[in-house]
């Protein structure tokens, strides 16, 4: 993905058919690496088929032919009614009260502290 980003900006920037050298300079210009071979492929391939403009646009002609869409997933079915025993509520047990340490409303003899909050 990287080469063709590459030769696209090539080309963006007035470079008709960009070489595997100009390809290099903008992907390593990045901090990228460049594998010079993959670069020449698509160079070479790409110049094959004549100015980029002409090979984007016979690309858009093939996906209008391959059509799309196929719409956005189905919604989910509203749950319907939760069953019977869950509809009723659990008896509540007793909370036992905790004791000894701080909160961090408390201070140290279990008052409200009154300090720097």
């Amino acid at each position: 993905m990287k080469y063709s980003a590459a030769y696209t900006l090539c080309v963006l920037g007035g470079k008709e058919a960009p070489t595997a050298a100009d390809l290099k300079k903008v992907i390593e210009s990045c901090g990228g690496e460049c594998d010079d071979e993959a670069a020449e492929k698509l160079c070479s391939e790409l110049g094959a088929k004549g100015p980029l403009g002409d090979v984007i646009a016979a690309g858009k002609d093939k996906i209008y032919e391959c059509g799309g869409g196929g719409g956005g997933g189905g919604g989910g079915d509203g749950g319907g009614a939760a069953p019977a025993a869950a509809a009723a509520p659990e008896p509540e047990e007793e909370e036992e009260e905790v004791t000894g340490g701080m909160t961090m409303f408390e201070d140290a003899d279990g008052g409200g502290g009154g300090g720097d909050y």
